[in-house]
């Protein structure tokens, strides 16, 4: 039994490797949402690699398979801000953590504002008129250095056709999102809001893959300007995956 747990992983581990809290993880083996793989007569939980990869298959594939999936579900608890004030909530409390952290001080705030500005525009330009499961996805591992949003709205192209009727591609809609400055009300913070992000996240020297519909949108350090392809799978809504 000894070198069968020398394979396993302490609960503390696993919840860093979720990127969740320890309680988390309690609640998940006690409510049957997540097994500890094994339990010690001393009552001591452990999980294995394995099974772990298969919960998370990573925050980002967590939200990829949620805006991605043909029935609508609600995203795990942990994730998953139902209203704006929740996600400004879990925002600040990220921030938080970035701002303490000594080496991420040049950028920081950069990284952070860009998260907010996705995830304030998934209630901004979907409050009434969610298809079907209202909110956002919201996760993020800083020992990873990654911060994944998304949601299942309307999407880039639908909000901007409201003002740019002739747009006829996500594409299309994703590259004025991404450069110009929309100057009618009903769209101008999906417009010039992305193109901050653009802005903050080329400045601090990170990584972004934004995709809506059957496009994405790819800005990499160290390149200029961003590239713009078809995805592997379309999706509803916006899904976004932040790297610093």
């Amino acid at each position: 039994m000894d070198s069968f747990v020398k394979k396993l992983v302490s609960i503390k581990e696993a919840a860093n490797y979720l990127g969740v809290s320890v309680a988390t993880l309690r609640r998940w083996h006690n409510d049957g949402t997540f097994k500890a793989t094994f339990v010690s007569p001393g009552g001591h939980r452990y999980y294995s690699l394995s099974d772990l990869g298969r919960k998370t298959k990573g925050i980002f594939r967590v939200a990829q398979e949620w805006v991605g999936a043909e029935q609508p579900f609600a995203p795990e608890h942990d994730f998953y801000c139902s209203t704006s004030d929740r996600f400004k909530t879990r925002h600040e409390r990220m921030a938080h953590e970035i701002d303490a952290h000594p080496s991420w001080e040049k950028i920081g705030s950069l990284i952070s504002s860009a998260a907010g500005e996705i995830g304030n525009n998934s209630f901004d330009h979907n409050l009434g008129n969610w298809p079907d499961i209202p909110g956002a996805f919201f996760a993020y591992d800083l020992g990873k250095r990654v911060i994944v949003l998304a949601d299942r709205g309307v999407g880039v192209l639908a909000t901007l056709r409201l003002i740019r009727p002739k747009l006829k591609t996500y594409a299309e809609a994703l590259r004025v999102a991404f450069t110009e400055i929309i100057t009618s009300r009903a769209s101008e913070h999906r417009g010039n809001g992305l193109k901050y992000v653009k802005e903050a996240l080329t400045h601090a020297g990170a990584d972004l893959t934004f995709q809506s519909g059957d496009s994405v949108l790819e800005i990499r350090k160290g390149r200029s300007g961003f590239n713009i392809k078809k995805a592997d799978v379309p999706i509803r809504g916006t899904l976004s995956r932040i790297e610093f």
